[in-house]
């Protein structure tokens, strides 16, 4: 059990925990991984796209584990959790059709 500064899972619960998430949202590894942060560079017209990425896998990762979520409410719920930037109309839809297109199997990882 962990969240934030306080984390007392141990080693090897930390890594379990890592590998599953990353299993969840990027199914095709670390290919997928990397064709999904092209595809954000590509969409949103940016070189770094790191906080938007931070953004994008907390998204994912919420909506797979509950699919009856729509895409604002996940949004919603992960910018009440993350502080690192204020997400732009622009951004959002980035992130929006880049997800589309990774959910339909077309960036590199199972659908």
């Amino acid at each position: 059990m962990g969240r934030g500064w306080f984390d007392f899972r141990s080693g090897p619960q930390k890594a379990r925990d890592y590998r599953e998430f990353t299993e969840r949202v990027f199914s095709g590894g670390p290919a997928h991984k990397k064709q999904v942060r092209e595809r954000l560079q590509e969409v949103l017209h940016q070189k770094d796209v790191t906080y938007e990425f931070v953004y994008y896998t907390a998204l994912k990762d919420l909506l797979v584990r509950k699919p009856k979520l729509t895409f604002e409410e996940g949004l919603d719920q992960v910018c009440g959790e993350i502080h690192v930037m204020k997400l732009g109309p622009a951004t959002v839809d980035g992130i929006r059709s880049v997800l589309k297109e990774d959910m339909e199997g077309k960036l590199g990882g199972e659908a």
